[in-house]
């Protein structure tokens, strides 16, 4: 009796002991494991959408879920590759807006955001899109490897209610 009671005494105080170390490293930038990441339901898991350009050799796709869970884990870097006005009308909070199409007058603006050792996570409006595709290509040929295209992006997140912000304009 005395050894199950030690037993389950031993385990609550490792329960308990790893919760606050996990606490701990989530308030530093240790990169803790976040307690309310949701769990993924593989009965519902279905193959990613493919873009047309599609390169499996140079591309590398995530889901949404892989997208969310990267979100949750406060490190990774959201890119919206789509217009100012689209990116004003609403994007995943916190994604920097870094237009494909206007590439040049951007870089110098984005550039001291990016880190090469970071996950970045480049999306645009739909499946009708392949903006991030391109975005996360160029990424990766100067030296950011752990560049990602969410494609379905801003349509798929913003359908699955997931963390979303508008940016407000300023009338001169």
């Amino acid at each position: 009796m005395k050894i199950s009671r030690d037993a389950i005494l031993i385990a609550i105080l490792g329960i308990i002991i790893g919760l606050g170390i996990n606490s701990a490293r989530n308030l530093g930038s240790l990169g803790g494991l976040p307690i309310n990441t949701p769990w993924p339901d593989n009965r519902k898991k279905m193959q990613l959408e493919l873009p047309p350009s599609y390169d499996p050799k140079s591309d590398t796709l995530i889901s949404l879920e892989d997208a969310y869970n990267l979100y949750l884990g406060k490190n990774a870097i959201f890119i919206d590759a789509r217009e100012p006005l689209e990116y004003n009308e609403g994007h995943i909070k916190g994604a920097l807006n870094f237009p494909f199409e206007q590439w040049d007058a951007y870089w110098e603006t984005v550039r001291p955001n990016l880190n090469p050792g970071s996950d970045i996570v480049v999306y645009c409006g739909g499946l009708d899109c392949e903006l991030s595709l391109f975005s996360a290509r160029e990424l990766k040929s100067l030296g950011y490897p752990k560049s990602y295209t969410f494609f379905g992006g801003w349509q798929k997140w913003s359908e699955a209610g997931l963390p979303v912000e508008k940016t407000e304009q300023t009338s001169d």
